[in-house]
């Protein structure tokens, strides 16, 4: 990792310079080792002290500015702020990576889809087949956006799709026995 400082109207001090090193060793650490550059600028303005960081790490770039009345309160803020930052960046990294996990089934049906000339598998949801007549699957679907019902037939037990056709009638889809 490479550090660079800049002093605005303040002299970086082997002390802020050994406190900076260290805070983005840490923050190295919780990024698993992918800082590439680092860069610390220090100012003096009257009574304020301000401390802007930025850290270039291979995907992404934080950034944190904190004003205190000491450069050295403010170097330490600035890296709790990227900290923060970071973990925060991680964790919508984990749960994309969690949420595309889940949905595992869905994209190889789309590769086999464009694979044997056939169209690919755009959006799939869920549905919970709730028991109901005819007749309430008719109404739901009237009152549906989608014009798709997945159901339960009542009388018999067995899974049936109702849909909404092109010409504004009803289809319905019903498993063999």
């Amino acid at each position: 990792m490479q550090i660079e400082y800049t002093g605005r109207h303040a002299e970086i001090t082997a002390a802020l310079r050994t406190l900076a090193e260290k805070k983005l060793a840490k923050l190295d650490k919780t990024l698993r080792g992918g800082i590439t550059h680092a860069h610390v600028i220090l100012a003096v303005d009257k009574h304020r002290h301000i401390a802007e960081v930025t850290v270039h790490f291979s995907h992404f770039d934080l950034t944190a500015v904190e004003e205190s009345g000491d450069l050295a309160t403010s170097l330490s803020v600035a890296v709790e702020k990227l900290a923060r930052q970071a973990q925060k960046h991680l964790g919508k990294l984990r749960e994309r990576k969690r949420r595309a996990g889940r949905g595992s089934e869905a994209p190889s049906a789309s590769r086999r889809g464009t694979e044997d000339g056939g169209g690919r598998v755009v959006r799939s949801r869920r549905f919970v087949a709730k028991p109901m007549t005819m007749d309430e699957a008719v109404i739901e679907v009237a009152s549906n956006a989608d014009g798709l019902l997945v159901f339960r037939d009542a009388s018999t037990e067995r899974l049936s799709v109702l849909y909404r056709r092109k010409d504004g009638n009803l289809g319905l889809i019903e498993p063999e026995r």
